[in-house]
């Protein structure tokens, strides 16, 4: 076999192997497999609520955007990016933006089981700060630099709009508050959403929860309780309105390790 050959076959084989490689790839699936957690206050989706008995508002945009599904070892997993940036917000004559709270996940991948239980892992960042210095000028709270890098791995049941269990961990592999690295990495979640009933057509009651314990508050908590009606989009897309009471550690950076308890009214849309 001469060098022309070689390279023939060479050229041959690749262009066989990207092929076959090609054919198992689809790109931009209209839909994701697992849909946001409703009642976790930082997931991501376009979002907003009003804080009962205050002037307060809560605030997300953001979404999850799959980009490819890929066949491998007889199942087909789905990649996607996803972030959202939450504010909240507390209009004195004028808006004030109290605080922002960033998230990116740079990777998600959710690997189907069975046909309704998925594996979710993610690799993401998440940065928090105060918006102004108007709490700082009025001597509320000085500013936190608060950064983590993590790893998430979830256990998801998945099998309709209103149908979801989870549970998971976060690892903080690098976690890093006013510059001083924090070894106390860990955060657990579990959760989930339940139809309730049928109101009407495809306006259903539904019900949920959200629990995160994070070590580096010494295992506290943030709790937050659900119920509203959701109607589906297209696309996969999901339109929620909702009563949310949320209680115990905040989870906002800049007020770490305060408590709270918060009792909201407002509208969330799933991407």
């Amino acid at each position: 076999m001469n060098y022309f050959q070689f390279f023939l076959f060479i050229f041959f084989i690749t262009n066989t192997v990207s092929a076959q490689f090609i054919d198992r790839i689809h790109f931009f699936p209209e839909t994701t497999y697992v849909s946001p957690f409703a009642a976790d206050g930082h997931a991501h989706r376009v979002n907003v609520e009003n804080i009962l008995f205050t002037k307060n508002v809560r605030t997300t945009m953001g979404g999850i955007f799959p980009i490819l599904n890929i066949d491998m070892f007889g199942t087909t997993t789905q990649a996607s990016i996803s972030g959202s940036i939450h504010f909240e917000l507390n209009p004195y004559g004028q808006a004030h933006v109290i605080s922002n709270d960033y998230y990116v996940d740079f990777v998600k991948l959710d690997v189907p089981l069975t046909e309704h239980l998925f594996a979710q892992g993610i690799a993401g960042h998440t940065s928090h700060h105060l918006s102004d210095n108007w709490y700082e000028r009025l001597k509320l709270t000085s500013a936190i630099r608060y950064s983590r890098d993590y790893l998430k791995l979830f256990l998801i049941r998945e099998a309709g709009v209103n149908d979801q269990i989870y549970i998971g961990a976060d690892y903080a592999y690098i976690f890093t508050v006013n510059g001083q690295r924090i070894n106390k990495r860990w955060t657990f979640q579990s959760g989930g959403k339940i139809s309730l009933v049928e109101l009407y057509s495809s306006i259903i009651l539904y019900g949920a929860v959200d629990c995160k314990v994070r070590q580096e508050a010494e295992f506290a908590s943030t709790n937050t309780v659900q119920i509203g009606i959701s109607t589906p989009m297209q696309h996969g897309k999901v339109l929620r309105i909702s009563y949310q009471f949320r209680t115990g550690l905040d989870e906002r950076g800049q007020f770490y390790p305060r408590h709270r308890m918060i009792n909201t009214v407002g509208f969330a849309i799933e991407l």
